[in-house]
């Protein structure tokens, strides 16, 4: 498990490795907001097609015959041509690439980086082209914002199987534009990612899951006992709901979502983060102010 040391917990992870998802393929990733249309992975590179981005130029240029000797994670059925878009591809794309938001070209981003599970016993071919990525051998890295979408890659051109959140990600915060009872609010604030999968079939297609954790630098402006804090209802990783460029939102403010208040306990969850971020802070205070009193 990887995951950034801004990554806050609303609930334990560890059932995640007992989720069919990662259980079947030994990796289990979160999709990150569809946004940056026109950058990244979708940013164009001027030769005339503007359907055609720079993650497409990317794949058209790999070549996985060097790797096959590795082993993958189950076997990609030929469910589409290598020749698409004009462009010659080296590998057998999957569907969940041909349906992704950067592929078409809808956002500069897929994943979000902020946790992931990655078993490189298991996936053996994408772990040796990861590794190839940033060995500055020669092979260019994917043209990801820093190493947000190594891991997916990896495995998509590694022809090898993988699972993604059923959820887009969501968002946690105090800045409530509009509140929205049926999928018509905006809610500005910190990526929020739901539980991957719905725990309770019985709610039926469409319910909301409970949150797994938000990612957020701003630790220090989290819980404040003062503040209202709401929070978004998970809604389908495929969906589609626009452009925050023609909506003139930021991507921090995703629009057409419903929104809550945090729960009692989860809002408790990051108050008890703020407080444990104090009593560190106060003791580095203290250890830096003396210090140097053994040597006087």
């Amino acid at each position: 498990m990887l995951l950034d040391a801004d990554t806050l917990f609303f609930q334990s992870p560890a059932s995640l490795w007992d989720t069919t998802k990662y259980q079947e393929t030994g990796t289990l990733f979160f999709n990150d907001r569809i946004s940056y249309e026109r950058s990244y992975l979708a940013a164009r590179d001027g030769l005339g097609d503007s359907n055609i981005g720079a993650l497409h130029r990317f794949l058209e240029g790999f070549d996985v015959a060097p790797y096959r000797r590795f082993g993958v994670v189950g076997s990609r059925r030929r469910s589409a041509p290598r020749r698409m878009l004009g462009l010659d591809f080296g590998f057998q794309p999957s569907a969940f690439l041909l349906n992704s938001h950067v592929w078409r070209l809808r956002s500069g981003h897929q994943m979000d980086s902020s946790l992931m599970l990655w078993d490189k016993a298991r996936q053996q071919r994408a772990t040796v082209i990861l590794a190839s990525f940033v060995s500055l051998n020669g092979l260019p890295p994917p043209p990801s914002y820093g190493d947000k979408e190594l891991y997916w890659v990896a495995c998509e051109v590694g022809e090898t199987a993988y699972s993604f959140s059923d959820f887009a990600v969501g968002t946690v915060g105090w800045d409530l534009l509009a509140a929205g009872r049926q999928n018509d609010g905006v809610l500005c604030g910190d990526a929020l990612q739901h539980y991957p999968v719905q725990t309770n079939p019985a709610k039926g297609p469409g319910a909301d899951v409970e949150p797994l954790y938000m990612n957020s630098d701003n630790i220090v402006e989290w819980g404040q006992e003062s503040r209202r804090l709401y929070r978004t209802a998970a809604r389908p990783a495929e969906l589609y709901p626009g452009s925050f460029t023609e909506r003139k939102l930021l991507q921090t403010c995703p629009f057409d979502v419903t929104t809550m208040e945090l729960a009692p306990l989860e809002a408790m969850l990051l108050t008890q983060r703020k407080k444990f971020y104090d009593v560190v802070e106060d003791w580095i205070d203290e250890r830096s102010s003396t210090w140097w009193q053994p040597f006087a």
